[in-house]
Parts: structure tokens; C-alpha cells; sequence
């Protein structure tokens, strides 16, 4: 029975697609061909695909314990076996559901500003097409009005809460099994990032990745008849994604979103949510022992 030895938990729109692809480089390191497979969220839960973009998880989520084993047939002598799903971080039952299967297991946490990771979550599913509102300040509305509460895709206040996160997983897990990183980590020493992530998941740390692409990036595409064709085509691609490789659809996103332009944050609105999150900041500065101030500038 192959099961991975670590996870990357999350945060969403914070880096860890950047990071799934750089450890996926490493000899020693094997990561699931399916990212978002969500095995520890949606496992013995009653599903309900439902709300804006819900599309998105079709042929991707990975329920049945059997199926998820599958997804690591590839493994051979790699000694670090990874899977990365950025809902686990906020998932309430994900922290047991982990623990109950591999207990012993490594997670991987990067954190970003969280009204700046909103906002770029937004730009993100405005970007696939996915998001229905056109003005962030109404799809936070929304979302506090409790409109979205049922959806899986399109909600963004809630996964911005990582003390209340972080602290469900300590009730399970050794502060030690866990590598909380800062995106700020990712820009200014990328290098330094991945030699510290190699050396907790026990691999060589003298391997230097290829960290010359961005990753999923968020923005509007600037070409009017692409970014048409890309918004309004998400059931289609949907339907041809089991019929075609991880590296051609790789490479097709990637192409489509290699010309987008970053929206403008409001900043009112950026005040606004990072006094929102302001209480859960100073706990989750106090739980790091790392100077988060910048955050609630």
C-alpha cells in the first residue's frame, strides 16, 4: 500500500504550485500527477458538487481510498512521496482524516498576506471564468452575507483564517512535522526556501531546482478573443481533461496565461480585510515567533 510521506496543505494563490513543481524536479521526490486531488477533505464526506466554478472538480477529486492509492503507481525509489491539495489547510476534518492514514506524515505550509491571497484568489477564478461577480467588494459581500456558503469554489474569507487552521492541526500533529514558510520566503530567497524544504523531507539539499517560471498565475488575459475563449470554455475542458496528459494540459494553461494583466486591489478594501483578519494575524505571529507586522500595514 503506497500512501505519500508528505503534503503540501496550502495556502491557495500563496506559492505552492510554484512548489509542487520545483520539488516535483527533485530525484528523490515523487508528487502526485494530480493536484487538488483532495483525498483528506473529501474522504467519508457526503460531497455536493455545487455553486459557481464547481465544474472545476470533476474528474480531479479523489474520494475512494483505493483510487487514491493509484494515483502513486509511479513511485519507485524516491524516498519523499508528496500530494498537494491547498483545501486541507482550512478543511476542519482534514487534520484527523491525515492522522488517521499517515501520521507520521509532513506538511507543508505557505502562508500569504490574507487579504492579498483573497484578492488574488478572486483574480484567479475571474481569470478561469469561474467567478460570476465582476467587483471583488460585491463578491466579498456575498460571502460574508453567508450567499456561498454551500459553494466549493468562489469563497474567499474563510481560508484566510491560518491560526484557526494552524491550531487544528497541532491537536494532531508535532509542531516538527510541520514547514510553515511565508510567500515573502519564496520572493526574496527561493533557493534558501527549497534547500530548507529538502533537508525536512530528508533529500539531498544540494539539488537546485528550475525556479525560472511563474506558476498559475492571476490577472486578466490581455487578449480579448483568447480570454473569451478561455472564460467561457470551462465545462469543455472539463470533459477533455481525462482524455489528455498532465504535461499537454500543463503546457496549454500555461501558454493561455502566459500574457495576463494583474487587477488593481482596491486598497480601501485591503484596509478593510486586513482588519479583518488583524486578530488572527497577531495569533499566528505569536504561534510562528515571526514578525508579521508588515502584514497589517
Amino acid at each position: 500500500m503506497t500512501l505519500p510521506n508528505f503534503l503540501i496543505i496550502g495556502a491557495p494563490k500563496a506559492g505552492t504550485t510554484t512548489l509542487n513543481f520545483a520539488l516535483a524536479q527533485h530525484p528523490e521526490v515523487y508528487m502526485c500527477p494530480v493536484k487538488e486531488a483532495g483525498f483528506f477533505w473529501a474522504y467519508g464526506q457526503n460531497v455536493h458538487l455545487q455553486g459557481q466554478g464547481f465544474e472545476k472538480l470533476l474528474n480531479r477529486l479523489v474520494t475512494d481510498l483505493d483510487d487514491y492509492q493509484k494515483l502513486f503507481n509511479g513511485v519507485t525509489t524516491q524516498k519523499a512521496i508528496g500530494e498537494s491539495s491547498v483545501r486541507y489547510l482550512a478543511s476542519p476534518q482534514s487534520p484527523e482524516l491525515i492522522h488517521r492514514f499517515i501520521p507520521h506524515a509532513k506538511l507543508i505550509v505557505i502562508l500569504r498576506q490574507p487579504a492579498e491571497r483573497a484578492f488574488s484568489a478572486f483574480a484567479h477564478n475571474l481569470r478561469d471564468g469561474l467567478e460570476s461577480c465582476t467587483d471583488f467588494a460585491q463578491a466579498i459581500a456575498q460571502d460574508r452575507q453567508g450567499l456561498r456558503d454551500s459553494w466549493l469554489f468562489c469563497r474567499y474569507l474563510n481560508r484566510g483564517f491560518y491560526y484557526q487552521s494552524l491550531k487544528r492541526y497541532l491537536e494532531y500533529f508535532d509542531r516538527s512535522q510541520l514547514h510553515i514558510s511565508l510567500m515573502e520566503d519564496l520572493k526574496d530567497d527561493p533557493y534558501g526556501l527549497m534547500r530548507s524544504l529538502f533537508q525536512f523531507l530528508e533529500v539531498d539539499d544540494a539539488f537546485v531546482p528550475d525556479l525560472s517560471h511563474k506558476h498559475n498565475v492571476s490577472g486578466v488575459i490581455r487578449n480579448p478573443l483568447l480570454r473569451y475563449l478561455w472564460t467561457r470554455s470551462n465545462r469543455l475542458r472539463v470533459a477533455l481533461r481525462p482524455y489528455l496528459p498532465p504535461r499537454l494540459r500543463h503546457a496549454a494553461f500555461e501558454w493561455v496565461i502566459q500574457d495576463v494583466e494583474k487587477l488593481p486591489f482596491p486598497t480601501e478594501l485591503r484596509a478593510e480585510l486586513t482588519e479583518y483578519y488583524r486578530q488572527d494575524i497577531l495569533q499566528l505571529q505569536d504561534l510562528l515567533q515571526r514578525d508579521l507586522s508588515h502584514w497589517l500595514k
